[in-house]
């Protein structure tokens, strides 16, 4: 199951790469506004991913980080790759994963083609936050591995009780129930990567990869390859995974992460 938004932290999110990673890099997994445990400043009000990069940025720098290897999964691709355009200081390489909230359609901008009708659809199918909230068990339970067995998973049913029961995650759950048209109509939810991200993405000073999943209907891997030849300066690594790719593929993302924390250069993955 993918954890619904508003439940979900950083722990359920990136804990195979804080076991995976934390020998050799200091890895730190931040709650989003309106994610995990971070306090929420507007409750019943919704945060567009625009509106979670200042806080990015602020934690950032709170921590005293500079010239970081910043990623993104999912929808915090899109705050990992603003940060980077508009605090190149505090952003030395960005790796997006899976990253529909900052890909291009496949067909001609602003809504693509007929091309582009699959993966619309499937996207308004995964996002749709319109039925009721998972109970504790089928949240708790439901977190299965998609490639493979997990060798977290006592950890991460404790993680998924302890995010279930947080007082704030039934408002979370709520706020989602209600989003705005442009979160919800796929070809409207576009429109931010393409005002934000497109028009400066010239200003992605430093090296960027993108690791992408073979198997994530609402994310085609063409999208990737599409973005990937907009950035100058792009890797590109695709992977047989579903839409959590750093779980799935979790020994081939930490490697290719770490290798290009460390070098910056090319990383096939053997």
């Amino acid at each position: 199951m993918r954890s619904p938004g508003g439940i979900s932290d950083a722990r359920l999110s990136w804990i195979w790469q804080l076991h995976g990673l934390s020998d050799r890099f200091r890895v730190i997994a931040l709650d989003q506004l309106q994610f995990g445990g971070t306090d929420d400043p507007t409750p019943g009000k919704y945060i567009n991913r625009l509106g979670r990069v200042d806080h990015v940025i602020g934690f950032i720098e709170a921590m005293g980080l500079k010239q970081i290897t910043l990623v993104g999964h999912s929808e915090g691709s899109f705050v990992a790759a603003r940060v980077a355009i508009v605090r190149p200081d505090l952003v030395s390489k960005v790796v997006l994963l899976t990253a529909s909230a900052v890909s291009p359609p496949i067909g001609p901008e602003p809504f693509g083609d007929e091309r582009d009708d699959a993966w619309l659809h499937a996207a308004s199918t995964s996002y749709d936050y319109t039925g009721p909230m998972p109970s504790e068990e089928e949240y708790v339970r439901g977190g299965a591995i998609d490639y493979g067995q997990d060798p977290y998973k006592a950890e991460l049913e404790e993680y998924r009780q302890i995010a279930y029961r947080r007082p704030a995650t039934r408002g979370k759950w709520e706020v989602r129930q209600h989003l705005p048209l442009e979160e919800t109509d796929m070809r409207q939810y576009v429109l931010m990567q393409q005002k934000y991200i497109f028009p400066n993405i010239d200003r992605l000073q430093g090296k960027t990869m993108l690791i992408w999943s073979t198997d994530d209907a609402s994310v085609a891997p063409d999208r990737g390859w599409k973005l990937a030849k907009m950035i100058k300066n792009s890797e590109f690594h695709l992977l047989k995974a579903a839409h959590t790719i750093q779980r799935d593929q979790s020994e081939a993302v930490n490697w290719l992460i770490g290798h290009y924390s460390l070098t910056g250069g090319a990383s096939p993955y053997l």
